[in-house]
């Protein structure tokens, strides 16, 4: 055989390797979560095709600030920094916003990409004795939350405060100060009463300084059921809880790549 016909039979063999080559362990998840298929291009890098063809890059090569993963992230943006349950403490470390990097392109595929194509598919459940619209794939979680939330209150009925006026389910608009897309544009959001929320914008000064008012119960009801607190988070609103199932599933932490130190 040829110095070049073995350089082919090497080049073939690797190419077939790499086609058998399963996605990455966190891409396989998202999609189980959301609409998507995990592709490999010829290129060897992986993304995310959703339905209309288009594309999410799985790690685009690109280092990124928080702020330009907010912008635009790739999936491992998405999914990079872990979030953690357990007893309420303030969140100290700048930007340590699990979950607050989304992937819109994702979001709008899975839940609609207008206003009115989220809002045609809303279905009703009650919280706390208060009629809400929540979008149909986080309908079960929400009424799971709905039946612990009963129960908190028929122990405990002074947590009735931080639900006698609810902030809303769905509203199809930008995050505050942001051109972002909010969860709530999706149905699958709940803010809690706004008089209990605290809120990183209306710091004063703006400097950023971490408050909490809502019980530990009542986060812990929420994230029994796949929600995220937004009071886990360093740009903090406390009143806030977003279905993100991914954010619970351990399959979906990337693996840094070899080399790589996070």
């Amino acid at each position: 055989m040829t110095r070049r016909a073995a350089a082919v039979l090497v080049t073939l063999t690797m190419g077939c390797s790499r086609a058998d080559e399963p996605p990455p362990a966190a891409l396989a998840c998202l999609a189980r979560h959301y609409v998507g298929t995990p592709t490999r291009d010829a290129r060897g890098r992986w993304s995310l095709v959703l339905p209309d063809g288009s594309a999410l890059p799985y790690d685009d090569g690109r280092p990124k600030t928080f702020d330009e993963a907010l912008a635009d992230p790739d999936v491992e943006d998405a999914l990079r920094i872990p979030y953690r349950r357990g007893p309420i403490v303030p969140v100290t470390t700048a930007d340590d916003d699990p979950g607050r990097v989304r992937l819109d392109a994702l979001f709008k595929a899975t839940y609609g990409a207008s206003a009115s194509a989220v809002s045609r598919r809303l279905e009703p459940l009650r919280l706390a004795g208060s009629p809400l619209t929540v979008h149909p794939r986080a309908k079960a979680a929400f009424e799971r939350v709905a039946a612990r939330v009963d129960r908190l209150l028929a122990d405990d009925p002074s947590l009735a405060r931080y639900f006698a006026r609810l902030g809303g389910t769905f509203r199809w608009r930008p995050i505050a100060g942001t051109s972002r897309q909010s969860a709530h544009s999706y149905g699958v959001s709940l803010d809690l009463d706004p008089a209990h929320g605290h809120y990183w914008r209306d710091a004063p000064g703006g400097v950023i300084s971490w408050k909490n008012a809502i019980p530990q119960a009542i986060v812990d009801a929420f994230e029994a059921e796949g929600f995220i607190w937004g009071g886990r988070w360093y740009h903090h609103d406390t009143m806030h809880f977003e279905y993100r199932p991914e954010l619970f599933d351990p399959a979906c932490v990337p693996v840094p790549a070899p080399g790589n130190r996070e």
